[in-house]
């Protein structure tokens, strides 16, 4: 599509110019015609053995992008950029694109501008950002492996605490319940007083044992081991609306493809914390989550009925879900998506590549 292009079997576009220089820039008038070219477009030309006259001035710059897009969208959306700006629609246009060269795919931006100079009236101009987008790529890489070192490491910590409660507060609160039962078998019959306090005391101690049993499953869901992310979303919806009384859809496909053990924890913890902003702040009376996947991604959707807010404020107020919720997707390769506004409740959608998980999970 630099200077014309033709589908491949790979999907991307196969140039007829290959990209020997890292800029080449050619002038072109309002019907399309190049009237001007700098010395790397020309050469390139050369060094790739095509006539400068299909590709050089005269040459009409659109026919070259009409025919390019019979085979490639890419291309159609650059011609498409390129008459709004010759047209004056837009001051300019700018894409980026992918194309096969000699020594591999290559990553290029095209600008299309608007100029006043003779004829001229627009400036286009390719350059090679092969190696901004892999600086890009690997510092994004940089970024997931941190994310995924910090959630393993907050996780690691949930564990830990949530074996010292069930473990070990779980079975000092189920020593002192059994120690008051015994009291209470021993006690002569007629202190009924007394044995109404005890039992209190035993009520008491059974809710703070169910309390810490609820903590101890929220800080590391064993569900997730072994009912899947399916099942563990159900469940935490009804605790969640057996606890605050808001009443939750909740739609599950009724198979999932093999997923890992980082996005099932990953969804279901964004689910988790999604639900802990609605009982706090929406003031919702329903709410839904939605979990569906196609052949490339995995979709996770809670919304609530609730009052909503304004995104700038929310991100204000210190507090850290949206945050933590985002970490955990980019360790997992995908995004969230934070939808609302004041009176018209609202959406969380993570979103994640399927095939990269696939992958991760067979080799797993």
């Amino acid at each position: 599509m630099i200077v014309a292009a033709r589908s491949t079997t790979s999907g991307h576009k196969k140039c007829d110019l290959e990209p020997a220089a890292a800029r080449r820039m050619a002038l072109i008038d309002s019907h399309g015609k190049i009237v001007a070219v700098n010395n790397d477009w020309a050469l390139l030309a050369k060094e790739v053995g095509i006539k400068l006259s299909r590709v050089g001035v005269g040459a009409n710059y659109l026919d070259v992008c009409r025919k390019a897009s019979t085979f490639s969208h890419t291309s159609h959306q650059a011609l498409t950029g390129i008459i709004q700006v010759i047209k004056e629609e837009i001051p300019s246009f700018t894409m980026d694109y992918t194309c096969q060269t000699p020594s591999g795919m290559a990553r290029f931006r095209m600008n299309a501008t608007q100029i006043h100079y003779k004829s001229a009236r627009v400036a286009i101009s390719h350059t090679d950002i092969s190696d901004l987008d892999l600086s890009k790529r690997k510092d994004f890489e940089h970024v997931q492996k941190f994310a995924r070192r910090l959630i393993n490491a907050q996780e690691e910590e949930r564990q830990r605490i949530s074996r010292e409660i069930h473990d070990d507060l779980g079975g000092k609160i189920a020593f002192l319940a059994f120690s008051v039962r015994q009291i209470l078998s021993q006690r002569p019959k007629h202190s009924s007083c007394i044995d109404s306090e005890l039992n209190k005391v035993v009520e008491g101690l059974t809710d703070l044992a169910t309390g810490l049993r609820d903590l101890s499953h929220s800080l590391h869901p064993p569900s997730l081991r072994y009912v899947g992310v399916g099942g563990a979303l159900k469940a935490i919806a009804k605790a969640f609306q057996d606890n605050y009384g808001i009443v939750i859809d909740v739609r599950i496909p009724k198979e999932l493809p093999p997923l890992s053990g980082d996005l099932q924890l990953c969804v279901f913890r964004i689910c988790q914390e999604s639900l802990q902003n609605i009982a706090k702040h929406s003031g919702a009376s329903k709410a839904r989550i939605i979990l569906e996947h196609t052949n490339n991604q995995l979709c996770l959707t809670v919304s609530d009925s609730g009052k909503g807010f304004v995104r700038s404020e929310g991100m204000l107020s210190g507090g850290v879900g949206m945050l933590s919720m985002r970490e955990r997707a980019i360790s997992i390769g995908g995004h969230v998506v934070v939808s609302t506004s004041p009176g018209e409740g609202t959406e969380v959608s993570l979103t994640v590549p399927l095939q990269e998980q696939l992958e991760e999970t067979m080799v797993e």
